[in-house]
């Protein structure tokens, strides 16, 4: 994408200055990120192009609106009319201007929060598989900021629509607790982490490579995406990779560590996981594409039953595969895999290459 399109996409996607701005801003903050965009969308600068127009009013007033609400005290107050109560029990009510959410169980606890699981209040048919949702709430308020980047991801994938979306979590909703905290309504996923399967007795040892390149072929169809739109996921790692066994479907989860257009906007990386982490993390260099595809290297060797200090893996992987995969884990990120979708077509290729025309295999777990 151009820059002027990257920028647009940005602001088109925003609903409050925060989203432009980052939660937690500052003025001085606010007129540098303000001055930077409205270089790039300034009528002047584009001939009268009207995108650009539409997206320098909208700018200008999202930045009167962040200075208006950074002097009153209010900035970062995204959803301060969507507040509900949300029980210590596996039990509780959600309700937003949208729809009313029941919630019946806890499905995961994670690093930022908890996730639980539920049902649209109200629907058709209430054992439909559509309106079961997955509810996730940060356990500090002070982590709104992760929460709210994950939405304003999420949001911006939503409105751009294509074949990758059924490998990426669908919003539904979103809302704030009476303590402050921000939650997200989310399409249920029927599935499994790919560190739970490959933890259980089936896998123990690793997972059959034939079945470990499909995964890795919808990954990578999903980050090229991301990618295409600007956004590099910044923590995948196997249990932000969810797998369903019975038609191969894979997605690529929790955006909240996500950068949005690092070089325009300097977003940087969130989060350094020591294992799946590209080198860059840790020397707090700028995100790129290609750390990205660094994690999804060493999640899909450890998939294999590898070793992810020393990128070993087991005899039975075959010797291309090995190969293709220790071009992902390479230290610098100029030598390593750079374009996700490239990647895919290689794979596509290795594996009609190794195997012979493809054919559905059943997965077990």
């Amino acid at each position: 994408m151009q820059e002027l399109d990257v920028v647009c996409e940005q602001i088109e996607c925003a609903q409050h200055p925060e989203d432009i701005f980052g939660v937690e801003s500052n003025k001085v903050l606010v007129k540098n990120i303000f001055r930077q965009l409205s270089k790039v969308v300034h009528p002047d600068r584009n001939n009268g192009d009207a995108r650009a127009n539409n997206a320098f009013v909208k700018l200008t007033e999202y930045y009167e609106g962040a200075i208006k609400k950074l002097t009153n005290g209010t900035y970062g107050d995204t959803l301060s009319e969507e507040q509900t109560n949300v029980s210590d029990s596996d039990s509780f009510t959600i309700q937003t201007r949208k729809n009313t959410y029941t919630i019946t169980k806890t499905l995961a606890e994670g690093d930022l929060g908890v996730v639980y699981g539920g049902q649209i209040i109200g629907s058709v048919d209430d054992n439909s598989y559509k309106d079961l949702i997955a509810v996730k709430v940060v356990d500090d308020s002070a982590d709104n900021d992760l929460m709210q980047n994950e939405i304003k991801i999420l949001q911006l994938f939503k409105n751009n629509p294509a074949n990758q979306l059924k490998h990426l979590p669908v919003l539904l909703d979103r809302f704030k607790t009476s303590d402050g905290q921000l939650g997200t309504i989310m399409k249920y996923i029927d599935g499994y982490d790919l560190y739970s399967i490959r933890e259980g007795l089936r896998w123990k040892y690793g997972i059959d490579q034939k079945h470990v390149v499909w995964m890795m072929n919808r990954t990578l169809s999903a980050i090229g995406y991301a990618h295409s739109q600007g956004c590099v996921h910044g923590n995948i790692d196997p249990s932000h990779i969810m797998i369903r066994p019975r038609d191969h479907n894979a997605w690529i989860i929790d955006w909240c560590y996500g950068a949005l257009n690092p070089a325009q906007t300097g977003d940087g990386f969130k989060v350094l996981n020591e294992e799946f982490s590209a080198p860059e993390v840790a020397q707090k260099k700028p995100p790129l594409p290609a750390s990205d595809l660094y994690s999804i290297g060493k999640t899909m060797i450890f998939a294999l039953g590898g070793d992810v200090k020393t990128n070993a893996m087991p005899a039975s992987v075959d010797a291309a595969l090995q190969r293709f995969l220790k071009f992902f884990v390479l230290e610098s990120p100029r030598q390593r895999a750079q374009d996700a979708w490239e990647m895919h077509a290689m794979l596509n290729d290795l594996v009609v290459e190794l195997w012979g025309p493809k054919k559905f295999l059943e997965f077990q777990i």
